[in-house]
Parts: C-alpha cells; structure tokens; sequence
C-alpha cells in the first residue's frame, strides 16, 4: 500500500507532536500511518492552519534541540578512549552542535514565544573626541533599517 497524500489537522498534530520531541519530518514521514513529505510541505503552503500548526512544531523543535545542545556540551567525554578517539568524538559533538544551532536559529528566530519584539535588539554606543571637544551617541540598529549617521562637530 502507498503512502497516504492527505494531511488533515489530525495527522498535522501527530506531526507536530513529533517534531517536539527532536524528530525529523524526514524521520517522521517513514513512519506507517503518515503522509508523504511532499504531502505534507504542500499542505502547510497551501493552508494557513496547517502552516500554523507546523510552525508551532518546528519552533517546539528548536526548544527539544537547545536543551539537547547543552547536554552535549556539557555531556563528560566517554573515559578508557585514547587521544585520537577523543579527538574524534569532540569534532563529532562540534559538528553536531553547530549544525543544531544553525537549524535552532533557523526555525526560532524570534524565540519560543514567535513574537518579533522578543527579538533581543542590537545596540552600539559610541564615544568620541577632537579637538578636545567630546560627542557622546547612541544609536539603536533595528533589523531592516538603515543605522543613523553620527555628525562630528
């Protein structure tokens, strides 16, 4: 029997359910009882609950994998292992963390809440002098938007 090409909201929680837990859609999607990936990319770009629901999942994700990170980082090495195999699992848990914070930061940039304005904001303060005359600015960098210039008297 083929794989299945609907995706219902039912199907759509198991899937986000899933998700939560660290699971890949592509692990999830060979599971008996599931719909296809493409069936269920197409549903979530086609339909704005689904796309919701998806979301939630993927955002639910990136919590699972940074307390998975921190685990790893702090995780102690395996003991009675020479100094290559040490090697060689400390560029294992390098690679692993940073491609787990590249998709935590991927898929929750805004944190676990989703809200833009939870996004921590970029701030420079600048102090400078000639002249014996001293300026003082501050100048706030908001993301899409052009930093003010600083005049220098």
């Amino acid at each position: 029997m083929g794989k299945s090409r609907t995706v219902n909201a039912e199907i759509m929680e198991k899937i986000v359910d899933r998700l939560a837990q660290g699971e890949t859609l592509v692990d999830i999607v060979k599971s008996n009882g599931m719909p296809t990936y493409r069936a269920v990319t197409r549903a979530v770009a086609g339909d704005e609950e689904m796309w919701e629901l998806y979301r939630k999942g993927r955002i639910l994700q990136a919590e699972y994998y940074v307390d998975h990170l921190n685990g790893l980082a702090m995780a102690p090495l395996p003991k009675g292992l020479d100094v290559r195999e040490l090697n060689a699992e400390v560029n294992r848990r390098r690679l692993e963390i940073d491609t787990l914070k590249w998709t935590t930061a991927r898929n929750q940039p805004f944190g676990i809440r989703d809200k833009k304005e939870d996004q921590q904001q970029a701030q420079t303060f600048t102090i400078s002098w000639a002249g014996g005359d001293v300026e003082v600015n501050t100048t706030e960098v908001v993301p899409d938007q052009k930093e003010d210039a600083v005049t220098k008297h």
